[in-house]
């Protein structure tokens, strides 16, 4: 597209100067005309003033008159040489006098070339300029798209940057949610505790994070898969642990604004917890108890308005959130 301009702006540079150098040649061939002209209006009334002479004196009895007037034959010989040469004048002036009206002609329809050769150009400079005036709006159109699918690409390698991450982060996060899990299992059978974490198809296996009622659920919305639910209340809000867990990740995310990715080990099932769009997180790292406060209720990332977006999947986290479960029944 670039190219394409660039030619177009050649194209019409080139033309300008065709079209500046005809009007100078147009100009300059005006001037010449006017000479010539001046020329032939000077020599036309020199051959009128010639012309009533020789009528008036009678042209060719002037002649013999002026030749049988000699007063010896040196001055006839005079008197013919002389005659001799205003006669060749006179050829000679009207030879240069048809000559010129020649060159007036000629120069008079060179003038008419050269103004229609000029509208012409005219004409074509016009097209040019529109052509370049639609090439440009085509090179701003492609840029704006262009800039789109730039901008879309750095939000994809960004999210898939965040999600390499947080899969390395999730991984060992795990290997320790498992290790804190067994060592509390070990714990308990020591102290003669019979104590289990609930069932994970019963309600109670996770509390629920925040007060505030369910103003959006899982499922799909805007054309997009939602992968939980949104929990919205007014105020400064705590955000509690779901249940006990190792943090796998605490930071921000141009979509998830200040979130939390805790992973949970629940009778031997891994489960992850997510928590996002808060205000302030309170924990970075390390283990998590339920009910433990770990942020506060915000509208921070891509949202509309205070709440908390709470997911709970079955398994790792994944980037494609396919294993996103509806957190309500296991509350």
């Amino acid at each position: 597209m670039d190219q394409s301009t660039a030619d177009t702006e050649s194209k019409i540079s080139k033309k300008e100067t065709e079209i500046h150098n005809t009007k100078d040649q147009v100009e300059q061939l005006k001037k010449e005309i006017e000479v010539v002209q001046k020329r032939i209006d000077k020599r036309d009334k020199l051959l009128k003033d010639r012309i009533n002479s020789m009528y008036q004196s009678g042209g060719a009895v002037q002649y013999l008159e002026v030749v049988l007037g000699s007063k010896n034959f040196g001055d006839f010989l005079d008197r013919v040489v002389a005659l001799n040469l205003i006669a060749d004048q006179d050829r000679q002036l009207l030879e240069e006098q048809k000559k010129d009206k020649e060159l007036l002609e000629d120069k008079k329809k060179t003038v008419e070339d050269k103004l229609a050769a000029l509208e012409d150009k005219m004409k074509e400079l016009k097209d040019l300029k529109k052509q370049l005036d639609a090439q440009k709006k085509e090179k701003t159109r492609l840029m704006a798209s262009l800039k789109k699918k730039h901008s879309k690409i750095e939000d994809d390698v960004e999210k898939y940057e965040n999600a390499a991450e947080l899969l390395n982060s999730q991984e060992q996060a795990i290997k320790e949610e498992k290790a804190r899990a067994k060592q509390a299992s070990e714990q308990q059978s020591t102290s003669g505790s019979a104590g289990k974490n609930a069932s994970n198809t019963g309600s109670g296996m996770i509390m629920k994070p925040a007060a505030g009622v369910f103003t959006s659920g899982i499922g799909s919305r805007w054309n997009k898969f939602h992968a939980g639910v949104d929990i919205a209340q007014a105020g400064k809000v705590p955000i509690y642990a779901a249940a006990d867990g190792t943090v796998i990740r605490s930071d921000y995310s141009s979509s998830y604004g200040n979130v939390i990715f805790v992973t949970h080990n629940i009778n031997g099932q891994t489960w992850t917890t997510v928590y996002a769009h808060m205000r302030e997180r309170v924990v970075q790292g390390g283990s998590v108890k339920r009910g433990q406060l770990i942020g506060y209720m915000g509208n921070t990332g891509h949202s509309f308005g205070q709440h908390l977006h709470f997911e709970l999947h079955k398994g790792p986290w994944n980037a494609s959130k396919s294993n996103a479960v509806d957190p309500r029944p296991y509350m």
